[in-house]
């Protein structure tokens, strides 16, 4: 099923799915560049609530398999780190 233009897709950036149709209407071709232009993944969640719906738009308005989209490239941290549990990290040199 198509989203409607006004649906958003990416909560925490507040990204539609008609700024993903212009994005690649632009020439983004996958979730990173379109990630680059919009910060849809870059928000709280880091596109865990929105990564695949984001790769489907960009599939369906390429005309491609998801699996030629792909998905965001994972950059650490993985989960989310409070500053106080960086600094305790950083205070015990790294170890756990």
């Amino acid at each position: 099923m198509r989203p409607a233009d006004d649906t958003i897709v990416c909560r925490c950036e507040e990204v539609s799915a008609g700024d993903i149709r212009r994005f690649v209407g632009g020439g983004c071709s996958g979730p990173n560049q379109t990630k680059a232009f919009s910060r849809a993944g870059m928000g709280l969640c880091q596109g865990r609530m929105c990564g695949l719906t984001l790769a489907q738009i960009i599939a369906a308005e390429r005309n491609v398999d998801i699996e030629q989209v792909g998905y965001y490239t994972i950059r650490a941290p993985i989960k989310l780190l409070s500053l106080g549990e960086l600094a305790s990290l950083v205070s015990r040199g790294g170890k756990q």
